[in-house]
């Protein structure tokens, strides 16, 4: 539905700008995930079997919901960050109403997390499989998370779905908004490539090593006889990456807001 009156400005979302954070929020959504479930999922041999059905299920929801909600053309296609396929896609031959939009990006998630997660916890012989589906769905949706927050911050108007990205008619997103989800981004994404850096010098030193923050666990390492017994990282570790985090994003988060919103306002390059 396009927009009457005075020209509108335009600008794009697409995958490769936000790839941080995609990642960021799929790792947010694989946290919550796991909370909800209690546990990571059993029976690995099921994981190839509910990716596969949700790859399929959760771009299906996408096309019947452009379709209840007034969509008259809807294609299938590959995502792409780049050159990068990261999976299936669902577009929309016409721009779309941007509440519109929004309830069809969040769709997956609005409507397949509820049935999953309680076939999940229900019990029984599938009860792994949900679980999978579950988790695999959720994460599968940190992408449509991220476009949609985008969109969400900008003036309402109407949003053309091309599959992996998406034209937005109206105002640009406001830079807070842009600042608040590289914050919440890099948030995520901190404990654990801190808790990977840290096993990594933990490995390397020699000898034992313990260090605790606040009464809590940082690192350890028990080294026994000349062999390494344990490495591990604690919670403790948590507190000096978010505390990284929010130094750079007082530092350079304005800057890094405004640059994303140059690339936008440039077509998402």
């Amino acid at each position: 539905m396009a927009l009457e009156g005075a020209a509108r400005q335009r600008f794009e979302v697409s995958l490769k700008p936000v790839l941080l954070h995609v990642l960021g929020v799929g790792i947010g959504l694989f946290y919550l995930s796991a909370a909800l479930l209690g546990q990571l999922p059993g029976s690995l041999e099921l994981l190839p079997l509910a990716l596969a059905a949700v790859l399929v299920v959760h771009e299906a929801v996408h096309a019947l919901a452009a379709k209840l909600l007034g969509a008259r053309h809807v294609g299938f296609g590959l995502a792409k960050a780049g050159r990068l396929v990261v999976g299936l896609s669902v577009s929309v031959g016409e721009p779309m109403p941007a509440g519109r939009w929004l309830l069809v990006a969040l769709a997956p998630l609005l409507a397949l997390s509820p049935p999953f997660l309680a076939l999940a916890r229900a019990g029984g012989p599938l009860a792994p499989f949900f679980a999978w589906l579950f988790l695999l769905n959720a994460v599968g949706s940190c992408g449509d998370v991220v476009l949609a927050w985008i969109a969400a911050s900008a003036e309402k108007g109407a949003v053309r779905d091309m599959g992996d990205r998406i034209e937005v008619e109206g105002s640009p997103p406001k830079l807070w908004a842009l600042a608040l989800l590289d914050a919440v981004a890099l948030s995520l994404l901190a404990p654990p490539a801190a808790a990977v850096l840290l096993q990594m010098l933990l490995a390397a030193l020699p000898g034992s090593f313990r260090l605790e923050l606040a009464g809590l666990l940082v690192a350890e390492k028990a080294v026994a006889e000349g062999r390494m017994l344990r490495v591990a990282v604690g919670p403790g570790a948590l507190l000096p990456a978010l505390a990284a985090v929010a130094a750079f994003e007082a530092v350079a988060g304005p800057r890094r807001a405004r640059r994303l919103m140059r690339r936008l306002a440039a077509g998402g390059a």
